[in-house]
């Protein structure tokens, strides 16, 4: 359900596009020391996102540094060293991943559900949940277990599945936050996670629609997007993107200028943008 989260990369600065890759690049690394090498194979822009948002509101600077990697072994490139902010998003999205990976065979049957079991495989491989964030894993457990209630019953409201997506990512983005800074960082990953369920929804429909699968789209609009359908969920997605860039705005930036410039460009730039090619696929697949 994620990498949709990307910079619009030709107006992004080259320092700015360092700073992105090396975060990027370093996070790959720390889920590899943290949460061992097989989580590195769920690694998504989705979260190097969130670690820049999180190092802007715990006002914390990424340290970054000239290094090799198996991926790039004869060049260095610049990579942002291991930090509590790393880890904190390397063990966040190993969680959200292991118990999604935990939800899919629960909810799979047949052929479907030995395959997610093959995939759930890798997840063994991944470390144990430290004892501070089992409090995320439950409420992350609560809202995937939430979703899946709402899917089996085959729910019809694009807002009540997206609101509990929304949650999700909330306690994500928000989890071991001071107060202020909480309820800023919650804001962000609640708009953007209703944001993610819609767009994955339109961008998987025609999947959905030939596999039998459950898309709130599919019952709400019928197998194919209409263009007053695509204008109604383009409006929503621009809506909950505006509301995350109220939060944003009130991010202090002041010694942070590189991370906001990355994260601005990522909001106003890279997921409108996104949004606009999934419905233009929509449009010409109709």
């Amino acid at each position: 359900m994620f990498g949709y989260i990307k910079p619009n990369i030709p107006e992004l600065r080259v320092k700015d596009h360092e700073l992105y890759k090396a975060t990027y690049c370093g996070l790959c690394r720390t889920m590899g020391k943290c949460t061992g090498c097989a989580s590195k194979f769920t690694l998504s822009y989705d979260f190097a996102f969130f670690a820049l948002v999180r190092m802007a509101l715990e006002k914390t600077n990424g340290q970054v540094k000239m290094r090799r990697c198996m991926v790039h072994p004869f060049k260095k490139r610049p990579i942002m060293e291991i930090n509590p902010v790393l880890e904190y998003s390397a063990k966040s999205s190993v969680i959200l991943t292991r118990l999604k990976l935990k939800d899919n065979v629960n909810d799979s049957k047949g052929l479907s559900r030995l395959k997610a079991k093959i995939v759930g495989l890798v997840s063994i491989f991944f470390k144990k949940t430290d004892k501070e964030l089992r409090p995320l894993e439950d409420k992350i457990k609560e809202c995937i277990d939430a979703l899946s209630v709402l899917e089996k019953e085959e729910c019809d409201s694009i807002d009540k599945v997206a609101d509990t997506f929304g949650q999700l990512l909330g306690n994500v983005a928000s989890f071991g936050l001071d107060k202020e800074s909480s309820v800023l960082g919650y804001e962000i990953g609640y708009h953007l996670g209703k944001w993610i369920y819609v767009i994955d929804a339109c961008d998987d429909l025609s999947r959905d629609v030939k596999a039998g699968s459950y898309n709130v789209l599919k019952i709400a609009f019928g197998e194919s997007l209409e263009e007053s359908h695509k204008s109604i969920l383009q409006n929503a997605m621009f809506l909950e993107l505006n509301k995350m860039a109220r939060a944003v705005e009130l991010i202090d930036f002041t010694k942070h200028r590189d991370i906001e410039a990355v994260v601005k460009n990522i909001i106003f730039d890279g997921l409108i943008e996104e949004t606009r090619r999934v419905l233009r696929i929509k449009t010409e697949e109709n």
